[in-house]
């Protein structure tokens, strides 16, 4: 056995912080790479989504050129839907009940996982790690683990694309390790130019029914309210980062909706006054990641909805109280 002389000991010692600082900052620079890639990149291909026992295919048409970014996505298996986005709305296109929703267009998240452009806030509360090498669609990858420091949010383990930068595959993980829900790409390519005809829906929806997002801003629908809600208990780091009114039809007062963020995962929740005095509505529901709680506070429907653990929603939603 070589002797280990004391100086060896400490300089080993000594370097330890500098190479888990290192291996953190490599991590970050792939995530924050990932990030501009998505939203800079020209590209076409074909995704699997897998959640619970069912699995969807979709493909999806993505450009950035003179007129900014614009994208389309459309099923290939099951009921025929197509979701359009540009700088100014969002189209989904529902084949199944024959309607199309317009919305206004949020700020772009990476496909097909949301992370923020700056991570250094995100460290508090996950932890990244570059895992190794893999393969995705035929194409080299870097594996990025990003591990939650506590229970109210779930992992992710990331396979980006040496070259380009782009997701290629992400798992959403639970306590236990296990994927909950799968992306992945099966095809894709990186074309120099995007033709216009491919960004056009192919649905015909000339007589579908549409719903279209209301004209009045959200934040000036929000402001037209005092909140008469608080939420009194949110996990470290959940951060009020949206609220508003959605307006229904006259006889009807309107949802008021929070949005809470850590910056990567949200939690909604959904507050309206109940029908009928007496009401009851609780329980929860999940589909994939999506957990969802229900419950009644003083003749109000509260609906708390996110991609994060059972146990998160139901924090938040019991601790919803009128000021």
């Amino acid at each position: 056995m070589i002797p280990l002389s004391l100086s060896m000991v400490l300089a080993a010692v000594l370097a330890a912080p500098a190479l888990v600082a290192a291996a953190t900052d490599d991590a970050r620079q792939w995530l924050e790479d990932m990030s501009r890639a998505s939203r800079s990149l020209n590209y076409k291909g074909v995704f699997v989504y897998q959640h619970d026992d069912r699995l969807e295919a979709m493909r999806i048409v993505h450009a950035m050129d003179d007129e900014g970014e614009r994208e389309r996505m459309f099923s290939l298996t099951g009921p025929k839907r197509e979701v359009l986005r540009d700088n100014e709305v969002v189209t989904c296109i529902l084949g199944d009940s024959r309607s199309v929703i317009v919305n206004r267009s949020q700020p772009r998240t990476p496909f097909p996982a949301s992370f923020p452009r700056e991570l250094q806030d995100l460290e508090k509360y996950y932890e990244f790690k570059v895992m190794g090498e893999d393969r995705v669609a035929g194409l080299g990858c870097r594996r990025v683990e990003v591990q939650p420091r506590d229970r109210y949010r779930y992992g992710r383990r990331l396979c980006v694309h040496d070259d380009s930068r782009l997701l290629l595959r992400s798992e959403l993980t639970g306590s236990d390790g296990r994927a909950i829900e799968r992306i992945m790409f099966t095809s894709v390519e990186f074309p120099p130019q995007i033709e216009s005809r491919e960004l056009l829906p192919q649905l015909d929806s000339a007589d579908f029914s549409w719903k279209r997002e209301s004209d009045q801003p959200q934040a000036a629908v929000g402001q037209s309210r005092s909140p008469r809600w608080e939420v009194t208990d949110v996990p470290a780091g959940f951060m009020l980062t949206d609220h508003n009114w959605h307006h229904l039809p006259a006889h009807q007062a309107g949802v008021e909706h929070w949005v809470y963020s850590d910056g990567l995962a949200s939690v909604s929740v959904y507050i309206e006054k109940s029908p009928q005095p007496g009401d009851s509505y609780s329980g929860t529901s999940h589909r994939g990641a999506l957990n969802a709680f229900g419950t009644m506070v003083d003749g109000y429907y509260v609906t708390v909805v996110g991609e994060v653990p059972l146990e998160t929603v139901e924090r938040i939603g019991r601790s919803v109280r009128i000021r």
